[in-house]
């Protein structure tokens, strides 16, 4: 969340945060890896509990969208961080919080089918390769819901392999080490999986020393089905458009390059038929 929100209900729900200014969330905004970033976000939703705290977030979230002009948007939430405090929400397992727990979460979800998309497994990566979560993706797929799954940003290629063979995953989020497996390149593109790919975020988790050594441009050149997107916009400091301005500047992406990666969120979106048709028919009206 935003850090005037963040303060703002920090002081509605009386939490007591170590910070007492937007300068001071700013400066803990900034993070030196993925752990650290989970840390802090597990904090500070501390400062949510209620229904119309949500419904505050959500508008925040959505009322940025329509400034972005973004016509579609598939939103994650780690639904361990709220279950704990009695929500029920948009569902991501939490992976360091082991197997049992998303089988406990699982047995949450299961009810309520018709109200999500998909199920995903984020949070941090080192140490928790997607093969501990078999057993809970076996039964999500069995009930016929899609996977996704963080895997391939700080972790190796063998995560990304685990993600799609281990749990069954249809899109990958970041996925760029990829290029170190030759063979699971081609993999990728031959049944061509979706890359959710978020530069910023690979960026302030100092996964990339700066946005010019981004291997966005080798990912593409290799057939990759990538897309652009914004990861916690709030903490790591850019949005959709900000993200697109960046590989711009700093990446050498062209507006053909942003137009095609766009083409491909759409058709890698989770949309209807319909939905995606419209979306497609409405982009081009913006081809290069």
């Amino acid at each position: 969340m935003r850090p005037s929100r963040l303060l703002q209900l920090a002081e509605k729900n009386r939490v007591k945060l170590p910070y007492q200014t937007i300068e001071d969330v700013e400066q803990a905004y900034a993070f030196e890896n993925l752990a650290e970033f989970v840390d802090l976000f597990i904090k500070t939703t501390e400062v949510v509990q209620s229904a119309e705290d949500f419904q505050v977030l959500t508008q925040d979230y959505l009322d940025l969208c329509q400034t972005e002009n973004i016509i579609h948007t598939e939103v994650f939430c780690d639904i361990r961080t709220y279950v704990d405090r009695g929500y029920r929400i948009i569902p991501c397992f939490v992976r360091h919080l082991g197997a049992e727990i998303a089988l406990a979460d699982w047995q949450i979800l299961k009810k309520y089918r018709d109200q999500y998309l998909a199920i995903g497994l984020a949070a941090v990566e080192q140490g928790y390769p997607p093969k501990l979560f078999k057993e809970v993706f076996a039964q999500v797929r069995a009930a016929g819901v899609p996977v996704v799954a963080h895997a391939g940003e700080e972790a190796g290629a063998d995560y990304i392999w685990s993600a799609l063979k281990d749990i069954g995953a249809v899109r990958i989020d970041h996925g760029i080490t990829c290029l170190e497996d030759d063979a699971l390149v081609d993999y990728l593109v031959e049944h061509n999986i979706p890359l959710t790919v978020c530069p910023q975020s690979n960026v302030k988790l100092n996964v990339c020393g700066h946005m010019s050594q981004h291997p966005l441009q080798k990912l593409l050149k290799r057939g990759l089905n990538v897309s652009i997107h914004s990861d916690d916009p709030a903490h790591f400091g850019a949005f959709l458009t900000d993200n697109l301005l960046a590989i711009q500047a700093h990446c050498g992406i062209t507006d053909a390059q942003i137009y095609a990666m766009t083409v491909n969120a759409a058709k890698a979106s989770f949309a209807s038929s319909e939905r995606k048709a419209e979306m497609l028919q409405q982009l081009t009206n913006y081809a290069p």
